[in-house]
């Protein structure tokens, strides 16, 4: 197990002993409200109803896959490269859209989203 997975575990299991906390009512739950958890750092912002970028639907269906991975530009790239290729072979529309802050961080400004359907044919 990698450092970042133990610690990923870790966040997990004491946001566990939080939740137990809270139903046993010993008043010392940190949890926030629900309408305050942050949403994915690898969503894209505005991205068109029916589409996603790759590291979001992963995010959203494969969250694991993305903690995996040490790169997730070159860990996608090959996904990104089939699912344009497709959408070109059968007339579908590929959006541009502003990448997501780790992605910003690392030069990219824009990643292509492409339709739910195909992203589920390539990714599921």
């Amino acid at each position: 197990m990698t450092e970042q997975q133990f610690d990923t575990v870790n966040k997990t299991l004491a946001r566990i002993a939080d939740a137990l906390e809270a139903i046993a009512g010993t008043g010392k739950c940190s949890i926030k409200p629900l309408g305050s958890v942050p949403s994915s750092p690898w969503m894209s912002p505005d991205v068109p109803k029916g589409y996603n970028t790759v590291v979001g639907f992963l995010a959203e269906t494969h969250p694991e896959v993305l903690d995996l991975m040490d790169d997730p530009v070159s860990g996608t790239a090959r996904d990104g490269y089939w699912l344009t290729h497709r959408a070109n072979r059968t007339g579908r529309t590929v959006h541009k859209v502003d990448a997501p802050a780790p992605f910003k961080d690392m030069g990219i400004d824009e990643l292509n989203a492409y339709p739910l359907d195909l992203l589920a044919e390539r990714l599921n």
